[in-house]
């Protein structure tokens, strides 16, 4: 019984290393993205409602050159409409 929990404990071990050293092996993905700081991703606020969102998930519309930032189509639509 005891040679059965060591050997479990033994794979345990094993599998937690084997996790730890892929964790720490760089991703393909380029690097980090741009929106993205060491704290996190920017957060942005959306013009009509106020709300924030992270960048990465707002939607975007185009207006006179500027770049605006919205938590949701409906948002975008009331915004646009509104111009």
């Amino acid at each position: 019984m005891i040679r059965l929990l060591l050997l479990a404990l033994l794979f345990f071990l094993g599998y937690s290393l084997v996790q730890a050293v892929i964790r720490s092996l760089p991703r393909r993905g380029g690097g980090p993205s741009r929106d993205k700081s060491p704290q996190g991703e920017d957060m942005v606020q959306d013009p009509h409602c106020g709300t924030y969102v992270p960048r990465g998930d707002s939607l975007t519309k185009t207006v006179r050159g500027k770049v605006f930032h919205f938590c949701s189509e409906e948002c975008r639509d009331a915004f646009s409409g509104r111009r």
